[in-house]
Formats: C-alpha cells, structure tokens, sequence
C-alpha cells in the first residue's frame, strides 16, 4: 500500500501528504496564481472602472487581496502543518458529522455548481469567437462538453496534473495579457484613461475592498487543499504571496486599464477587436481550464468526506463532481441557482473564523495538539451557525462591514468565548492524549 502511494500519490484523498511527496514553493506559486489570473479578476476590474477613479480603484482591490492573502496564509499554515486538506483538518473544530454535514457537503455542492457554470461560461465563450472570429459555428453544448472533459482530466490526474499546467499557462497567459493591454493602446490611444476617468466615484473604498475580498476569499477558506503539498509554513507564506499578489493585481490592473480605454474589461474581446481573435480564444481557455480543474480537484476531496468514501478513490470522487457539474451545465439549470451557489460559498466565512480560532487561539498553533474529534463537537457547529446570522444582521441589517469578512471576525470572538464555557473535545491535551494525537496524524485513512 505504501508502495501504491509512492507511486501514484494523488490515489488518496485525505491521508497526510508524505514530505517526500509535497512541491517546491515555486511549484505552488504557479499553482496559487493559476487561480486567480481569469475572467472574474478582469472583470473586477471592469466593475471597479465603471465607479471610482483609476488609481483609488486599484488600490481598493489592492486591499482586499491582501485580506484574502492573510486568510489564506492563516488557514493554509494548518494544511501544510498537517499535510491534510481542509475537510480533514476541520473534524477536529466541528467533529467528523459536523466536517461532514456541515463543511463538506457544501463545499461539495458549491464547487460542483461553479464548476458547471465555469464550464458553461468556457463553452459560451468559446463558442462565439469561433463562430465571430473563424465563421466556425460550434453547438453550445458540444462546446461546453469538450471543455469540461479537459478540464476533469486535469482535476482526475491531480496536484501533478495542476502543477504542470499552471507552470505553461500562467506565463503564456502574463505574455499574452501585455500584448493585449500594448494593441489595445496602439488602437484606442492613451486618450481614454482622461477622458474615461470616473471624477465623481459611486462606490466607497470600503465598497471595492469588499468586493475584492468577496471575489476571492472562497478560495482562502480553502486553501489548505492546496498548502497540504507545501513542506512547511514559511514555503506556504511565500507560495502564497509570490502566486496571489503579482497575479492578481496585474490582471485587475489590465481589466481597469482595458475598461477605460477600449470600454471593454475582458481581455478575449479586446483581443478580437484589434484583429487577434486567436490569442483571446487562448486566453479564455487557459484561464478557465486553471481556475476551474482545481475546483474540481478540490470538490473531490470534500465528496470523499461527504459520502465517508473510501480514502483511495479521489480520482473516482472527482470524476463524479466533473460529472455532476458538466450535466448541470448542459441541462441550463445552474443559471437559476447561481445565487443559492453564492449563499452556500458564503458559509464558508463562519467556518473559516471557527477554524482559525480553534486552531491558533485555543490550540496555540500546535500542530501536535490537533486530532479529529469523532461524532460532533458541538460548540464549534453551533459558533458557525450563530455567527453566520450575526454576519447577516451586521451586513444586511445594521450595514456595518463586509459579510465575509464579519463572518470570519465574529466566528473567532465567539468561539474563544464559548471555549471558556464548553471547553471543546480536540484541545485537553496529556501526555497520553498528546502521544494520540500524533499517532493520529500518522494513521492511514480507511481504504477499505
């Protein structure tokens, strides 16, 4: 079995990630900016344009990125610590029925959902540019099929499959965003930044912060699926800056400076209208292919967990989230359960604080103090979803700061207060207890 794992390493869902096993930094770096060099980073930009100045809007997004940088750091420390994903490291804060129930499950069905609409997204555009550009007309449905078939075969082969991806992708797609922004301002001159200027903004700083944040902090409640392959914390921080920063500030900055000279944020059709339909057809399938196989990749682990799978059938589990989300974008129903998709993503936020508390303030930072707690622990399920109707109260109701965000904040106030009171299962750690704990972290999963 351990030779099985050796050989073919992303068998396995859940088991600790061997050291011997995990990427280099700068294998991850591309992997992390894979994420967040697509569609949605252009068109934040784009919307940021249409309602602040240039520059204020920049930085606005600039903010919100970091916040969603110390998240991911802050949780992606607790996947490389442990070598688990974040379904596996979450059993200790809310216990194996509440990993499952209540993270899982709809990390699970979140990410199923968005993969379908990414590959809906793929095919459409797709689609029209062969149709537009080449004359090549493409049924819809054939379009999305293909894409999302490359797309599970990356998710199905796994951190290898991403990693070698990435490391193509990512800086053809930096070359090709420069070449586009440069034909841009060859054809609609610097005019436009002035004369497009927003003068009077119609969106607050904290607005745009917001937004940035919420574009992406999906992705850091998440991140130790991705951090469980770094060999350690300061490799994980450095992954982490090195492939979201640079990244996603440059495709941000492209989608404000295309929105203001040529009124249009999204790179593909700019690309077209200057003449190289070819290189934003590149564009729009490499962006969404990164983006969307780790969606995949990451809604496999968390179906593993859901359905108490056996822990050698991730590439079986993953294939049934590509499925699943490939059907969903073929029937057309997923334009109708977007927003519930959102609300599900939204959850993320309470369990995130809960875990982060758990982890750094009630388990000082340990790694040898975690171990998962078998059944419920209740006081972190209850935190998360007493903090997620506080969240919406503040957000909705009082109107006082960033849902995500309040989400994060209020779930790691009320937890450390409610660890004084119900002191929770995972942290009263002895000598034997300890001894366990880290016996634990070595045990294989169930492979039966």
């Amino acid at each position: 079995m351990a030779e099985q794992q050796k050989n073919n390493s992303e068998v396995f869902a859940l088991r600790p990630t061997p050291l011997n096993e995990r990427k280099s930094m700068l294998d991850m770096v591309w992997v992390q900016a894979g994420c967040v060099i697509c569609i949605p980073a252009f068109m934040l930009g784009g919307l940021v344009a249409a309602q602040m100045p240039t520059w204020t809007g920049v930085a606005a997004c600039g903010v919100g990125y970091l916040l969603t940088l110390i998240l991911m750091i802050v949780l992606g420390i607790q996947g490389a610590d442990l070598g688990i994903p974040t379904c596996a490291v979450s059993q200790s804060t809310f216990g194996k029925n509440g990993t499952r129930l209540l993270v899982s499950s709809l990390f699970a069905i979140s990410l199923m959902g968005f993969f379908g609409l990414q590959v809906n997204v793929c095919g459409e555009a797709f689609a029209n540019l062969m149709g537009d550009a080449f004359g090549i007309q493409i049924p819809l449905t054939l379009s999305s099929l293909i894409w999302g078939i490359v797309m599970s075969v990356i998710a199905i082969i796994g951190m290898e499959g991403l990693k070698i991806f990435d490391k193509l992708s990512v800086p053809l797609l930096f070359i090709i965003m420069v070449v586009g922004l440069v034909l841009a301002f060859q054809k609609y001159g610097t005019a436009g930044i002035t004369a497009n200027e927003v003068e009077t903004a119609t969106m607050s700083f904290a607005e745009a912060v917001a937004l940035s944040f919420s574009f992406f902090s999906a992705m850091a409640f998440t991140a130790a699926d991705v951090t469980r392959w770094q060999r350690n914390r300061k490799d994980t921080i450095k992954s982490s800056v090195w492939g979201l920063m640079p990244a996603g500030l440059a495709t941000c900055i492209i989608g404000v400076l295309l929105a203001r000279i040529a009124g249009e944020y999204d790179i593909s059709l700019v690309l077209a209208k200057v003449g190289i339909p070819i290189l934003g057809l590149i564009v729009i399938i490499t962006a969404s292919v990164s983006t969307n196989s780790l969606n995949a990749y990451c809604g496999g682990l968390d179906t593993i967990m859901t359905f108490n799978l056996p822990d050698n059938r991730r590439r079986e589990a993953t294939a049934g989230v590509c499925f699943v989300g490939v059907i969903l974008a073929l029937t057309g129903i997923l334009g109708y359960i977007e927003t519930f998709l959102n609300w599900i993503c939204f959850l993320g936020a309470p369990v995130a604080g809960v875990m982060i508390a758990d982890y750094w303030i009630v388990g000082k930072g340990r790694p040898e103090s975690w171990h998962k707690v078998d059944g419920w622990n209740w006081t972190g399920c209850i935190v998360a979803v007493v903090s997620m109707v506080i969240a919406l109260l503040l957000y909705n109701v009082l109107h006082i700061g960033v849902f995500n965000l309040n989400g994060v904040a209020v779930a790691m106030v009320l937890y450390v207060i409610a660890e004084k009171f119900f002191p929770s299962k995972s942290r009263k750690l002895d000598g034997g207890t300890k001894a366990f704990a880290e016996a634990e972290r070595e045990e294989p999963a169930n492979v039966s």
